[in-house]
């Protein structure tokens, strides 16, 4: 499976798997395969069925609006590297962002600052799942638009 560049695309395949997860317990507690608990507040099977199913029909749409704010990044990023004006950008710090996790493996993050039309930006990298080779101070390429956005590159 390829990891994930964006915060965005983490938390799409997490809702993934808890809405499949709670739609299936639903299924079968309307089936009878699963019953309540002695301490549930809900002890008809149907009904606690409904909810399980509800509630996975509500993880399943969050995943689907992850998943269309992680295409509109790759897409905004995709179009920065293509047609984005080329600045000279500097690192500011590179850290592990050690409460994310992915495979065990904890991504980094790089964050920078360039300017542009005599403004200053900082900016945050997507999630690096291998340390990069930048300290602060480090020179980099950033590409950027008129509204804002920008993209680093990484390897030249």
């Amino acid at each position: 499976m390829k990891k994930p560049r964006y915060m965005e695309e983490l938390l799409k395949i997490i809702f993934a798997w808890l809405g499949f997860m709670f739609v299936c317990s639903g299924i079968l507690c309307v089936l009878g395969v699963m019953k309540p608990s002695a301490h549930s507040m809900i002890q008809d099977p149907t009904i606690l069925g409904i909810v399980f199913s509800a509630l996975g029909i509500l993880f399943l749409f969050a995943h689907f609006i992850f998943k269309g704010i992680a295409h509109r990044k790759n897409k905004i990023y995709s179009d920065l590297m293509l047609n984005g004006t080329k600045v000279q950008g500097e690192v500011e710090k590179v850290y592990l962002q050690w409460y994310v996790q992915f495979g065990k493996q904890s991504p980094y993050r790089i964050v920078y600052k360039y300017r542009y039309q005599d403004k200053e930006y900082r900016h945050k990298s997507g999630l690096l799942w291998e340390k990069p080779d930048l300290a602060a101070g480090d020179r980099v390429v950033v590409y950027v638009n008129d509204s804002g956005k920008s993209a680093m590159q990484l390897f030249f």
